[in-house]
């Protein structure tokens, strides 16, 4: 059972949602900065490590070659086509070359990430994916951000040991931490302020009420936009934002609340229906 306060009553009232959204990003104090990705790469697959502070935004943006970002520590959203990935510590995801994409730091994130050239793969990367890092591919990303040159031989046994951990990047098991993210701007904004609210009821009405639709007309504009009906893609947000907090190491009962259930016993069945394991595995 979801718990949320409602909105009416904790102090938000009905009025523009561009004032809403505004607030809520204030209160977030997000610092927005462009990204400073070189352009091209010296080596068919380049290393970095470098810190995202929290509540830092990289707006839209894209590269020509392919990204793998590992966050080492931290948790991050970033936003794709339509999606939003969530990427907590210990996580990674691909990014294809040529792909608008955003980026949200949510706290310090400690990044190491892979450029890769296009040509490096056999197989292009065509899509975004979240891969769960395991505990040898975690060191060897580690090793080699810190200790392969920028300038290697690829026949060198760097070069060897940089194709080799590509190999094992690419079969680590894909997981689902993927919200859909409408077009519409409207509801885009609707949707960015759910996600750093995620407490609060945020009922079709009160919504529906905000951008001047009944609530009959909110649901199916809703559903047309983002693929899911607004309650399952509030529970489905609800589920993902408690996975960054787990990492985080906050009891289940906190997280449970954080994020809007009424008890433990709600949000651990709906975390088991997501994920098929307990949030205490997380």
């Amino acid at each position: 059972m979801i718990r949320g306060q409602d909105l009416s009553s904790s102090g938000h009232t009905i009025g523009s949602i561009d004032d809403l959204f505004m607030e809520t990003l204030v209160q977030k104090q997000w610092n927005s900065f462009p990204d400073n990705s070189m352009t091209e790469l010296p080596q068919d697959v380049y290393f970095r490590s470098y810190v995202l502070e929290a509540n830092h935004h990289v707006p839209q943006h894209s590269h020509s070659f392919m990204q793998f970002h590992f966050a080492r520590k931290g948790s991050m959203r970033i936003d794709v086509a339509g999606k939003c990935w969530i990427i907590p510590a210990h996580y990674g995801i691909w990014i294809p070359n040529h792909t608008e994409h955003a980026v949200w730091a949510l706290d310090d994130v400690y990044l190491e990430n892979l450029d890769i050239k296009p040509s490096f793969l056999e197989e292009s990367i065509n899509e975004c994916k979240v891969v769960a890092i395991s505990d040898f591919a975690r060191e060897f990303i580690h090793y080699a951000t810190n200790l392969i040159s920028g300038h290697y031989d690829s026949q060198s046994k760097e070069g060897k040991l940089v194709s080799v951990l590509v190999d094992i990047i690419l079969q680590l098991p894909e997981v689902a931490f993927v919200l859909p993210w409408p077009q519409d701007r409207e509801l885009t904004k609707v949707c960015r302020t759910i996600q750093e609210s995620p407490a609060l009821e945020h009922s079709v009405e009160y919504w529906a009420q905000h951008l001047g639709m009944s609530a009959r007309t909110f649901s199916r504009h809703f559903k047309k936009e983002a693929g899911l009906p607004f309650s399952v893609w509030k529970q489905k947000m609800r589920i993902l934002e408690s996975v960054l907090m787990l990492k985080k190491n906050k009891s289940v009962t906190a997280v449970a609340l954080d994020v809007g259930y009424s008890s433990t016993a709600a949000f651990s069945y709906a975390f088991r229906q997501a994920f098929g394991v307990p949030p205490s595995n997380y």
